[in-house]
C-alpha cells in the first residue's frame, strides 16, 4: 500500500512537471487569436455639433493572448480560436506589453486618419501633418536588416515627401513584391538615400512591404471640429473604416446605417482606400454574436470572411474604398 502511494505521488509529481514545462513552452512560442469584443461606436465617438442616430456602426476586435494549457484546451474545442506561433504576431524580441503599446499607437494614428477622411468627405478642410515616419523595429526577414535601424526617420519614398507613417505604407504597398523602393532617411544629423527590395507581408498576403515597424513622428492634426474617440486599451489600425462611418453618420442629417446594426473592419488610408486586416474570421464571429446584420470587409479579406459567415445570419459586404461603402448604404 505504501509503495502504491509513493508511486502515485511520483506520477503526480511527473504530471505536474510535465504540465509546467508544457505551459512554459506554449507561453514562449505560441499565442491564440479569438473573437474579441464588439463596440457600438456611438458609445465611444462624439463629434462636435454631431447627432447620434438609431442605427449602429460596430467596431470589431480579436483577442490575442499568450497560449497556456487551459487556452490550448479552449482552442481545441472552439473552431473560431486560432493558434499561431508568437513570431507571426509579435515581433521577435518584443514583449507582449511592447507589442500592445505599439498597437495602441497605431490605433491613435488610425483615429486621426479617420477623422481627416471623414471631415474631408463631409466638406470640411482638415489638415494632418507629421515630421515623417520613425522606425521602431525591424522584422526578422526584412531586407532592411543592417541598412535601416530603430530611430531612423523616413522623409521620402521614391523621392516623394512623406509626413506620416500611413503615406510610407501606402507608397510601398503600391510596388510589386520584389521591386526596389528608394527611401530618404534621416539618421542623427545625416541624410541617407537607401534602396531596398520589397517583400511580401506574412500577415497580408500579396502586399508589398520593406519589413519595418513605423509610427508617425510628431502628429500635427489641424481639424475644424473636435472629435473625441475613447477606445481604451483596444489597439491596431483595423477600425479606421468604421470610425469614418460613425463620424460621417453624426455629421449628416440622415441615418447612414438606416436603423441597422452594421459591423465591419478595415484600415482607412488618406486616399479613402479600405485596406486588408488580420483576424477577419474571428471578427465575423464577434459581429454575429453581437447581433450585427451586416459585416463590411476589405475586398482582399472577403473570401475568408464569407467562409467564416457560412451558417450565420449575417451579410458580408466586400468593399475597396469609402465610396463603395457609402453607395451600398445608400441602396439599403
Amino acid at each position: 500500500m505504501r509503495n502504491f502511494r509513493e508511486k502515485s505521488l511520483q506520477l503526480l509529481a511527473l504530471m505536474f512537471i510535465f504540465l509546467f514545462v508544457l505551459n512554459f513552452y506554449l507561453g514562449q512560442n505560441y499565442t491564440i487569436i479569438a473573437p474579441g469584443v464588439t463596440v457600438d461606436l456611438k458609445d465611444i465617438v462624439t463629434v462636435e455639433r454631431g447627432t447620434k442616430d438609431e442605427g449602429s456602426f460596430f467596431l470589431t476586435t480579436v483577442t490575442t493572448r499568450t497560449l497556456n494549457v487551459p487556452l490550448l484546451i479552449y482552442a481545441a474545442v472552439d473552431p473560431h480560436v486560432k493558434i499561431q506561433r508568437k513570431e507571426q504576431v509579435i515581433p521577435p524580441g518584443w514583449t507582449m506589453k511592447e507589442y500592445m503599446d505599439y498597437m495602441e499607437k497605431w490605433m491613435q494614428e488610425s483615429q486621426k486618419i479617420a477623422e481627416y477622411v471623414a471631415l474631408k468627405k463631409a466638406g470640411y478642410n482638415p489638415q494632418i501633418l507629421g515630421d515623417g515616419a520613425q522606425i521602431v523595429g525591424i522584422m526578422p526577414n526584412s531586407p532592411s536588416k543592417g541598412i535601416l535601424f530603430p530611430g531612423d526617420i523616413i522623409r521620402k519614398v521614391d523621392n516623394e515627401p512623406v509626413s506620416i507613417a500611413d503615406e510610407v505604407i501606402e507608397k510601398v504597398a503600391n510596388r510589386n513584391i520584389g521591386e526596389v523602393v528608394e527611401l530618404e532617411v534621416e539618421r542623427e544629423d545625416n541624410t541617407l538615400t537607401l534602396s531596398l527590395p520589397t517583400i511580401e507581408s506574412q500577415t497580408e498576403p500579396g502586399k508589398a512591404i520593406v519589413g519595418i515597424y513605423i509610427t508617425t513622428l510628431n502628429w500635427k492634426p489641424a481639424l475644424p471640429l473636435n472629435i473625441e474617440i475613447n477606445t481604451g486599451k483596444i489597439g491596431g489600425p483595423s477600425a479606421g473604416c468604421m470610425f469614418v462611418l460613425e463620424i460621417l453618420n453624426q455629421l449628416t442629417p440622415e441615418d447612414l446605417a438606416q436603423g441597422r446594426k452594421i459591423a465591419g473592419t478595415g484600415t482607412i488610408s488618406l486616399d479613402e482606400t479600405i485596406g486588408e486586416i488580420g483576424g477577419v474570421e474571428q471578427k465575423v464571429v464577434a459581429a454575429y454574436r453581437a447581433g450585427a446584420e451586416i459585416f463590411i470587409v476589405p475586398e482582399k479579406n472577403a473570401e475568408a470572411a464569407m467562409k467564416a459567415a457560412k451558417g450565420y445570419d449575417i451579410e458580408v459586404v466586400s468593399v475597396k474604398n469609402l465610396d463603395d461603402v457609402l453607395n451600398y448604404l445608400e441602396e439599403l
